[in-house]
């Protein structure tokens, strides 16, 4: 399977700028609805925190949050549908091993679809940092689409 980069990623997901955090997807299957991303924490990352040397552990809800709107974007282009936008509905379960990710970290974020209710959407998800567990938890997703 080829690596997806950031440009082609930017198609998939609603967010720009500094607030687009994926840096390439590096697995997925929309059939089994999974998927990894791998986001590299610099200091011009959205949530570096100049104090702490690196990000809070928090902000890796939305680089998954991000990795599973890039796997439901993959979805819909596999299958000629319009890529729609999504909306955190809860994050729980979440566990962490670190309270910082450190500048020059690699995280990689990996996500499991567990359950589908109409738009609604429940998937498990770890994150490692350069290979160690950071922390894993559920996200609940809502997408929605246009009305004609």
């Amino acid at each position: 399977m080829k690596t997806i980069e950031r440009n082609e990623i930017e198609t998939l997901v609603p967010h720009r700028g500094k607030m687009f955090l994926l840096d390439k997807i590096t697995e997925y299957d929309t059939t089994a609805w999974t998927v990894s991303s791998e986001t590299e924490i610099s200091e011009d990352f959205m949530f570096f925190d100049k104090d702490l040397c690196g990000v809070p552990n928090y902000a890796v809800f939305e680089i998954a949050a991000q990795t599973i709107s890039a796997l439901t974007g993959l979805y819909a282009k596999e299958n000629n549908l319009p890529v729609n936008m999504g909306f955190i509905l809860t994050v729980s379960n979440f566990h962490f091993n670190s309270d910082v990710i450190p500048a020059g970290a690699t995280v990689t974020a990996k996500a499991r679809r567990e359950a589908d209710a109409g738009n609604v959407y429940s998937f498990s998800t770890e994150l490692y940092t350069d290979g160690s567990l950071l922390g894993s938890g559920k996200l609940t997703v809502m997408e929605v689409t246009e009305q004609q």
